[in-house]
């Protein structure tokens, strides 16, 4: 992105000025509200910016400099308002300035930008919202991370669709290896825990228990997910074990109960009655805790 920047830049020559004065000018005012921060002008200035570059773009008479430097005017257009809407802070900021951004190119890149603050703030709204606000990220970034993850706790086709999408999704600019994969293993191992959830609610216990298997090694940093997954897997693996007669399964389901009953959450008063219930069963005579 800087390099384009700097090209928008080198490409504003006095035939550039003189043919298109007016994007020259409103260009110029959107970089110097970015540089001062000022999101009104940006929101202003940034959509502007975006409808005198289109309308260069249509003009058949329009050189090629011309019609690059109204090309690099649009794209640093949206660059600004993911930028501002990026650094957060203001909440109905950041959510106004990437909707600006959706509506005018909903398929920029630069929404991958704005994103994760967008959905943070519409969250604080509700989950209702944050919802409605990642639909209209995927609509147009269909592998934006940040909105599947929003969609995924809701909807099992969303979980897949992360872990298909984190397993081949490039690092992307600027972010270190270390964060990258940091979130990379995050958004993995909630698609798949998301999808044995899911999974496990619609009784597809086999499928369940893959997911969340895949899962248990990237959400160990995580009790309480943990404590769910684990609840999850000794129900899947004790259904299982009735539907086949296998006790092997039932005793794999007795150990992840165990498991979800030794961690604080949700899911563990419910992990207890399942443990003493399945020991029962087995005849081990194992206590719930």
């Amino acid at each position: 992105m800087k390099l384009h920047i700097a090209t928008v830049s080198f490409l504003v020559g006095s035939a550039i000025v003189w043919a298109a004065p007016d994007l020259n000018d409103t260009f110029s005012s959107l970089k110097s509200a970015v540089e001062k921060k000022d999101v009104a002008a940006v929101k202003t200035l940034a959509p502007q910016t975006a409808k005198e570059a289109d309308a260069i773009m249509g003009q058949a008479d329009a050189t090629a400099d011309v019609k690059e430097f109204a090309k690099g005017a649009g794209e640093y257009s949206e660059y600004a308002l993911s930028l501002l809407a990026a650094q957060g802070g203001d909440d109905k900021a950041t959510i106004e300035l990437t909707e600006l951004l959706l509506a005018q190119n909903p398929k920029s890149k630069h929404v991958d930008t704005a994103a994760a603050a967008y959905l943070s703030a519409l969250q604080k709204q509700g989950a209702a919202k944050a919802s409605a606000g990642a639909q209209k990220i995927v609509a147009g970034r269909p592998e934006n991370e940040d909105a599947l993850y929003t969609l995924a706790s809701s909807n099992g086709s969303y979980a897949t669709k992360l872990v298909s999408v984190m397993r081949t999704k490039a690092k992307p600019e600027g972010v270190s290896d270390a964060d990258w994969q940091k979130k990379k293993d995050f958004m993995t191992g909630s698609g798949y825990y998301f999808a044995g959830i899911n999974a496990a609610t619609r009784q597809a216990w086999g499928e369940s228990d893959r997911n969340l298997k895949s899962a248990e090694p990237l959400i160990r940093g995580n009790s309480q997910m943990l404590g769910i997954a684990y609840f999850y897997l000794g129900l899947a693996n004790y259904q299982m074990g009735k539907l086949t007669q296998d006790r092997t399964k039932i005793q794999a389901g007795l150990k992840y109960s165990q498991q979800s009953a030794a961690i604080s959450g949700p899911m563990q008063a419910q992990a207890n009655t399942n443990v003493a219930a399945m020991s029962k069963e087995l005849g081990t005579g194992t206590r719930a805790r």
